[in-house]
């Protein structure tokens, strides 16, 4: 979905700057060439279009605007900048969908964003795509595809969210309700290279039985440079995905955490 708050205000391109200006304790949207004040203007536009958002699954936003930045956008008093702010859009979006990935493009500059936001953008996808047409066979695939996904998230969701799936005591409505609420509230904070240990190590665990020492001795060394900053995640997960090949493990290779969005789109952004 492509909108822009400014032109559905009709200010047009090119227009004269609009500035988010500080008067008294409130934040406004000022046209300095024109003395004209904005802000309820805005307001109503981008709540309508929120209303008219059904089916998404984040927000990719312009970066320091006025109506869309993230934290980037610059903040005014007299004229003079005071610090910085969110547009106008990019707050009520935060505040209508407060589960939902929010960025700019400025702030997918750094890699840890940009992996934390791809990740739940493709995962939150999918839980929708389940969402529409469910039922308790498609929700324990799900869960099961997305285990080790959210273990590297957050462990006490997964424990929270399988008991979900295993309890009997809700309709299954309820039930859908309940894990959507726990799903997105697991992949709030981004993860760590601590987290994730955890859930190689885990893996590892699992495929481990038929490798040799110095398999196993290798896996370690790689997860020492892991842990150093020397190699990338990818490169752990290619090594037990080899492992699980020869071993023939579905178990594993079904597994979101082996690709949770396709790696190219952080090339591509």
């Amino acid at each position: 979905i492509i909108f822009c708050p400014e032109v559905t205000l009709g200010l047009g391109i090119p227009r004269p700057r609009i500035l988010i200006t500080k008067i008294k304790d409130t934040e406004r949207l000022i046209q300095p060439e024109t003395g004209r004040d904005l802000t309820e203007d805005m307001i109503k536009v981008c709540k309508e279009a929120l209303a008219g958002f059904k089916e998404v699954d984040g927000f990719l936003l312009k970066a320091k605007s006025p109506s869309c930045g993230v934290r980037s956008a610059k903040l005014y008093q007299n004229e003079k900048v005071i610090g910085k702010t969110s547009g106008f859009f990019a707050k009520l979006a935060e505040r209508t969908f407060p589960y939902l990935p929010l960025e700019d493009e400025g702030r997918l500059k750094d890699f840890k964003i940009r992996d934390h936001f791809l990740t739940r953008i493709f995962t939150f996808a999918e839980l929708r795509k389940l969402l529409q047409d469910p039922s308790p066979s498609k929700l324990v695939r799900f869960h099961t595809r997305y285990k080790y996904l959210l273990m590297s998230y957050d462990q006490s969701a997964l424990k929270k969210l399988g008991q979900i799936v295993a309890s009997s005591n809700n309709a299954f409505q309820e039930k859908l309700l309940l894990y959507k609420e726990y799903f997105y509230k697991a992949f709030q904070r981004k993860t760590n290279v601590r987290r994730h240990i955890n859930t190689l190590q885990h893996i590892f665990g699992y495929l481990s039985k038929g490798l040799t020492f110095k398999e196993k001795e290798h896996f370690f060394e790689l997860l020492e440079k892991f842990q150093k900053g020397l190699i990338e995640l990818t490169t752990l997960l290619e090594l037990l995905k080899s492992w699980a090949i020869r071993f023939e493990k579905d178990y594993f290779l079904f597994q979101s955490y082996l690709e949770p969005y396709p790696r190219e789109l952080l090339l591509a952004i």
